[in-house]
């Protein structure tokens, strides 16, 4: 028992700033999203191409090029034993799309990060390294690593990014549908670096992961008046099998991961679950547009190998915005987004551990300037304030001990959207 719970605990991953969608799926790709939190039925820029791929064909014909920069700054709190283990990362991350519309057909690209998206650094150690200093103290690993110890100047690490490459057709089947096709490849890394000195002896348990994998997007797009959209997507599974390498590890790290299979050449799945999302966009005044939208993660079909127990349920996410067209340049938008994570967190592996999946109520605001009619400034800001989740101590005779998961998230962005 004490070996199956260490060894979920062991497998390495994303640390991410989970914001817009479910446990490992992201949503958060343009400044447009970081400023209203909804744009599932989208037809008005180039980053539909994410969102709404079928809506793209409402664009006036032309060329464009999207490029956006999001900054987030976020903490993640563990709290065991009295004590509050803290990371603060502020990292930016770059996003960027294309289409090419020309009557019936568009033909569209888009760079994103639909997991994983950054690091996090817990310099004094967190709840992973506490509950491998008490597994260790117990004599779970002994004689290779003697029981009754200490573990000084705990450190844990990790840095994850699923970059994803799609590529898609559009197509106006009708004057009221339209319908979009893509493909998909998503390539994945992540490094993790735990360690410290236990007994006088240094532990570093320390290694890289690769995957990478295909999938499909569909879409289609129905509009039966200029006051009414809406739109729908649908993004297939991607089936990712992680390559462990351990060369960074030291040999009693290697005998922390070898006792639990972690060696070199050994995998593990982790898919990208499939997505449905749903939204629509209704002008219920001249200046004033509603903008609701749904999105649901299959994370229960995807397969997470030894975590497959893990999911309760399917996470999702619901969004509501408002548009104000304030004249011809300016546009205002505002937003609220709730994410209902099925996962309890007792059940949260090292991935879930370094950047915990919790319910959260995410607030946004953001604008649209359009400086020339080529040349369209998009600007957003997001808030994400997350709900403080406790897994009790774990049933062994010495693990983990009782633990709070709490995170705040901010994210800002910045676009600018050039037609040719």
């Amino acid at each position: 028992m004490v070996k199956k719970w260490f060894l979920i605990v062991f497998i390495l991953g994303t640390a991410a700033p989970a914001s817009g969608g479910g446990i490992d799926n992201k949503q958060n790709f343009s400044s447009a999203y970081a400023g209203s939190l909804s744009r599932n039925a989208a037809s008005d820029g180039a980053d539909a191409a994410a969102y709404n791929p079928a809506g793209l064909m409402q664009l006036k014909n032309g060329t464009y090029l999207e490029v956006d920069l999001l900054p987030f700054s976020f903490d993640y709190d563990h709290e065991f034993n009295g004590e509050t283990q803290t990371t603060n990362t502020n990292l930016i991350a770059p996003m960027a799309f294309g289409v090419h519309k020309q009557n019936k057909w568009a033909f569209w690209g888009a760079f994103t990060i639909n997991g994983g998206g950054g690091e996090t650094e817990y310099e004094d150690g967190n709840i992973i390294t506490q509950t491998v200093e008490n597994l260790m103290y117990a004599g779970v690993f002994s004689p290779y690593i003697p029981s009754g110890g200490t573990l000084f100047q705990p450190y844990a690490y990790a840095k994850s990014y699923d970059y994803t490459f799609t590529t898609g057709v559009s197509y106006d089947l009708h004057p009221m549908v339209s319908v979009a096709a893509g493909i998909r490849y998503v390539r994945t890394d992540k490094e993790v670096d735990l360690h410290g000195t236990y007994s006088g002896t240094d532990i570093l348990a320390k290694y890289d992961q690769e995957a990478d994998g295909f999938g499909g997007v569909l879409g289609i797009d129905i509009h039966p008046s200029d006051k009414f959209n809406i739109g729908i997507r649908y993004e297939s599974q991607v089936n990712l099998d992680w390559d462990t390498d351990t060369d960074g590890s030291n040999q009693p790290g290697l005998i922390l991961l070898k006792a639990f299979g972690r060696e070199d050449g050994q995998s593990y799945a982790r898919d990208l679950p499939a997505v449905l999302a749903f939204g629509f966009e209704w002008k219920i005044l001249p200046k004033l547009t509603l903008k609701p939208s749904f999105s649901l993660y299959f994370e229960k079909d995807a397969d997470w190998d030894t975590q497959n127990y893990a999911v309760d349920g399917n996470s999702y996410d619901l969004a509501f915005a408002l548009q104000y067209d304030v004249n011809t340049a300016w546009s205002l938008t505002a937003g609220y987004l709730y994410i209902d994570v099925d996962m309890k967190p007792e059940n949260f592996g090292i991935i879930e551990q370094m950047s915990p999946p919790l319910d959260c109520h995410a607030f946004a605001v953001g604008a649209n300037y359009r400086m020339t009619k080529k040349i369209t400034l998009i600007l957003g800001l997001s808030g994400y304030f997350y709900e403080d989740a406790t897994a009790p101590a774990a049933l062994l005779t010495k693990g983990r001990p009782e633990v709070t998961y709490g995170k705040t998230l901010y994210q800002a962005g910045i676009g600018i959207q050039y037609r040719f």
